[in-house]
Order: C-alpha cells, then structure tokens, then sequence
C-alpha cells in the first residue's frame, strides 16, 4: 500500500497496464480456473487463519501497528494518509471483524495531530512466509474519502520495500480494484469488478509462487504477473482515509467489515 503515484505517473501506468485485466511488464494472460487450495486441496496445507469468532482482536495473531506506518507504526501522513491506527477501532463480534474510521482527533507523540482514527492489523506476532496463498473474504466501505486493502508487508529483519497488494480500493472508485506486485518492480492489474464492493460480502486472495503472482476473487482468477515476491511478509489489512480525495464533511465514520482472514503454503 504505497503512495500514491503522481498524475504523470499515473497516466503512464494506466497506459500500461490497461482498462480491466492486463499485466503490466513480465506477464501472462489469465487462465482461468479456482484458487490453488481448491483445485490442488492435497498440494496445499492451512497455516494461518483468523475467522474472528471471539470477542476481541486476538492478540497473539495481530499486532495494531506495522513498521509499513512512519509514525510509531500507526500513521503514515507521508503516504497520503489521514488516519491514526489505532485498537480500540478494531472490533471482533458476531463473527467478524469490523474496523472502523471515525472523524476523531488524535496527537501523537511526534507531534503530527490525526483528524481521524481508523484500524491496522498485522501478522508481524505470528506468521510470515515468502510464497502462499492468502485471502481475505470483506465487505468494503461505500462512503468516498475511504482506502481498504489487503495486502503483505516485509517482515521483520526484512531491510528493504517488499510488498504484495491483494487489492486496495479508493471508494471514491469503488468499480476498480488495484492488484500490485511491487517486488521487482510495480506489475499487476487494475481491474474492474462486475459488482459493487460494497454492497455484499466477496473473497479477494493472491497466490504468490516463484513462477509469479496470481490474484483471485471469489474463486476466479483475474490478474497475473510473473513478478514475485523477494522476501517473507506479513499480512496486513487496514482501512485507511484518503489524503488526495478525503471524505466529505458531513462524514464521520466507515466500515470495513471481514468475515475470515487465511493462509496456505504448499506442502
């Protein structure tokens, strides 16, 4: 989840990239099929998962901050974000969890005041890995000014920029997804989903193998690089407020709500 590109830059990505499902440098088209723990259930093993059934964010699975934030690992004004991260904005209950932005302020230690506080986790206490399969099955805010993804971050000892987005969404867009593989560069897909993601709950995941990175949304593949990941990662998901494209003044919270949160590596 990295800044966002100027509008030189952008054009010159958009250009390369495409209007819905075209990879961007070393690539290949998609070929169509399931997920890999679906249609290769015995290559494939669970590692990771949170389905959120308890009463609290469990702690021994997420930490609340991410060495991917600059200020004390809860905010990151430099990058075009609003928010402070914070835990108290990360409630588990009815089988999900549900981070929220709220319009409140925050001054942080380094000085920066926060207008809004928002919700971060990350797999930093208690599982990396370099190539696997994560999802993440959510339903994504409808208010403008919002910036939800899913996505993987280096690990710690890890001492340089290694990142995976499963999907990010600027609401103010919310009929395009970003799909990023940054390792090697900045290749994936820009792609528009026939759905609103807002509106019901849908399962975004990426496949990151040594052949490249496959991204998935329930169920079928929609994006393809041959660019991969370079080092382990966390996986990070996160509601951020949007800098360039904030949310209107009369709106004072959003929702990013998530049914379960997995990971396979192959056997």
């Amino acid at each position: 989840m990295r800044a966002v590109l100027s509008a030189a830059a952008t054009t010159a990505l958009l250009a390369c990239i495409g209007y819905v499902m075209v990879a961007c440098g070393p690539s290949g088209a998609p070929t169509g099929g399931g997920p890999p723990p679906v249609e290769q259930p015995a290559a494939w093993e669970l590692a990771f998962s949170d389905e959120f059934d308890g009463e609290s964010l469990d702690r021994s699975r997420w930490d609340d901050r991410s060495s991917a934030e600059s200020d004390e690992g809860r905010g990151n004004k430099p990058n075009q974000q609003l928010e402070w991260n914070q835990a108290a904005n990360c409630r588990v209950g009815g089988g999900e969890l549900v981070m929220t932005a709220r319009r409140e302020a925050h001054a942080a230690a380094s000085g920066e005041h926060y207008d809004w506080t928002s919700c971060l986790i990350s797999s930093a206490p208690s599982y990396a890995f370099q190539y696997g399969y994560v999802e993440e099955r959510a339903k994504l805010p409808a208010a403008n000014g919002f910036w939800p993804a899913f996505w993987t971050w280096q690990a710690p000892g890890i001492d340089r920029p290694v990142e995976t987005d499963a999907y990010e969404m600027y609401s103010a867009d919310s009929r395009e997804l970003h799909m990023t593989q940054h390792s090697g560069g900045r290749h994936g897909c820009q792609w528009r989903p026939p759905f609103d993601p807002s509106a019901d709950w849908h399962t975004y995941a990426v496949a990151i193998e040594p052949s490249g990175t496959t991204w998935y949304v329930d169920g079928e593949q929609v994006c393809h690089t041959r660019s991969t990941s370079e080092a382990p990662t966390n996986i990070i998901s996160n509601l951020a407020v949007y800098a360039v494209r904030p949310p209107d003044s009369t709106t004072d919270s959003a929702e990013k709500r998530v049914d379960h949160i997995r990971a396979w590596t192959r056997r």
